[in-house]
């Protein structure tokens, strides 16, 4: 499993610690934490603590390139984000533009980006037990692989360079041609 994200305190709301907790029920997943920030001493203690530190990696920051391996090397992304404060999903994006499926926290941005049973698996924001049944079922080989293609494919139709630009586009006409 990947976890990519800041680890500072603005982005403690990305679920490292409902990660943690199921790691600790889900001992057949290994993780690899790409970012790095103020907090990622704190991720490492706790990893330690909890008796996971021989199941995770702690990666840092990667270069562009180095990231798109790292996506097209894991089985899943886990984005179990807490709070709504998290209102898109890049790094979901991003992970799934490279046939990685993603388990992610149900919350009203994170279901633009992932599309559950589609693209990947939506937990309840903050469940332990949502994301414990999400990996399980995510080793299944077949499931895998039909929401990575299916992922890779769904980001595709809708966010390439062209169609965004183009929307964008549209979208200044719009204001511009409307009365102020």
């Amino acid at each position: 499993a990947l976890f990519v994200g800041a680890l500072d305190r603005a982005h403690l709301f990305k679920g490292l610690p409902v990660i943690f907790e199921a790691l600790r029920q889900e001992k057949n997943v290994h993780l690899t934490i790409v970012g790095d920030g103020d907090e990622r001493k704190a991720a490492q203690a706790e990893v330690v603590r909890l008796g996971l530190a021989d199941r995770v990696t702690f990666a840092g920051r990667l270069p562009q390139a180095d990231l798109v391996a790292a996506y097209q090397q894991a089985d899943v992304l886990l984005f179990p984000s807490t709070s709504a404060a998290e209102a898109f999903g890049l790094v979901a994006l991003e992970a799934q533009a490279c046939g990685t499926p993603v388990i992610a926290s149900r919350l009203p941005g994170v279901r633009t980006v992932v599309r559950d049973e589609e693209t990947g698996l939506l937990v309840r924001p903050g469940s332990v037990e949502d994301l414990v049944e999400a990996l399980r079922r995510i080793q299944n080989d077949s499931l895998r692989e039909r929401l990575g293609a299916q992922a890779c494919a769904w980001v595709l139709s809708r966010y390439r360079r062209e169609q965004v630009l183009d929307r964008l586009e549209q979208i200044y006409r719009e204001i511009c041609a409307s009365p102020s």
